[in-house]
C-alpha cells in the first residue's frame, strides 16, 4: 500500500480530500490537522506523499515544505491553495512542492495529481547503478501524436538525472512534473515533435521542437500573464505555470515552433 498524510486543520476539506483519494484503493490515506503533527507522523516513517493546506495556526504549508525537504527529500509535496494564497503557493513551489490542486478543483484534478506524483516517485527507485557512471547523455527522437509515450519517457529521463545523481529527490520530481505539462501542452493536436535531450553534470536540457508548417509547439500567449494561481483555470494554463515554476528556464523562439527547457545542478554561467 502507498500512504498519503493529508494535512489539513479544516475537517472538512481534509474528509474532501480524503473522500476524493479513497476512490483508489491502493491509498492507505492518513490525516492530521496540524504541521507540527505532520512533522511527527513523518518521523515515524512510512510516508509516500505529503497533501497538505497552506493556512494553518502552528506551521503553515510553506514551512511544512521545506522543513520537508530537508528531513524528508524523498517524500513529495502536493499543496492545496484556496483564495488569497497565491502568494505564499508560489512560494512553496519554489521551495520545492511537486504539485499543487486548487482547492475549488479538488473534484477534478487531486486523484490525477497524486497519480502523476507517486508515479514519478516510484521512477526513482528503478534507476540501475550504471548511470552512476555517465558524463553526458544526448539523444534525439521524434514523438508522434501518442500521449502514451510520455510517461515511459519521463521516467527514463528521471532515472537518467537521479543515477547521474544531479538532483536530489524533490528536485527530481520537480523535473519530471515540469518535463511532463510540457510534453502533454506540446502533443495537444496530430503532428510530430522533435525532441532533444542532452544531460550532462552542469544541466539538463530539453528541446521541444515543431515542424513550421505545424505551428507552434504551444500557445504560450493564453496563458496569463502574472502569478495569480486562482486565475489558472484550464489544465493548460496550469501545466504552464508548474513549468515556469519546476524548471530553471524556458525558452520560446519568435513564432513558437521550439521550447527549450533548462534545469541546473551548477552554475554554468550561461
Amino acid at each position: 500500500m502507498t500512504t498519503v498524510l493529508i494535512v489539513d486543520d479544516s475537517a472538512l476539506d481534509r474528509e474532501l480530500a480524503k473522500r476524493i483519494l479513497a476512490e483508489d484503493s491502493q491509498l492507505a490515506i492518513e490525516t492530521v490537522d496540524a504541521g507540527r503533527a505532520a512533522l511527527d507522523r513523518l518521523s515515524e516513517g512510512g510516508v509516500d506523499l505529503v497533501l497538505t493546506d497552506l493556512m494553518m495556526p502552528d506551521i503553515n504549508g510553506l514551512q511544512l515544505v521545506t522543513t520537508i525537504r530537508v528531513d524528508h527529500p524523498d517524500v513529495p509535496v502536493i499543496i492545496m491553495t484556496g483564495g488569497g494564497t497565491e502568494v505564499v503557493a508560489m512560494n512553496a513551489l519554489a521551495q520545492g512542492a511537486a504539485s499543487y490542486v486548487p482547492k475549488r478543483m479538488l473534484n477534478e484534478w487531486l486523484l490525477k495529481t497524486a497519480h502523476d506524483v507517486l508515479s514519478l516517485k516510484q521512477a526513482q527507485r528503478t534507476h540501475g547503478m550504471l548511470l552512476e557512471c555517465f558524463n553526458v547523455v544526448q539523444f534525439e527522437l521524434d514523438l508522434h501524436d501518442d500521449v502514451t509515450l510520455i510517461d515511459p519517457l519521463v521516467e527514463y529521463l528521471q532515472q537518467i538525472v537521479s543515477g547521474m545523481q544531479l538532483f536530489d529527490a524533490t528536485e527530481s520530481y520537480r523535473l519530471g512534473v515540469g518535463l511532463k505539462e510540457a510534453l502533454q501542452n506540446a502533443l495537444y493536436r496530430q503532428r510530430t515533435i522533435h525532441f532533444v535531450v542532452r544531460i550532462d553534470h552542469h544541466k539538463a536540457r530539453f528541446t521541444l521542437r515543431a515542424q513550421p508548417d505545424d505551428g507552434s509547439v504551444f500557445d504560450a500567449g493564453a496563458v496569463p500573464a502574472g502569478d495569480d494561481l486562482d486565475a489558472l483555470k484550464t489544465t493548460d494554463e496550469r501545466g504552464f505555470m508548474l513549468m515556469r515554476s519546476h524548471l530553471d528556464d524556458v525558452r520560446v523562439n519568435a513564432n513558437g515552433t521550439e521550447v527549450v527547457l533548462i534545469k541546473r545542478c551548477t552554475d554554468d554561467g550561461e
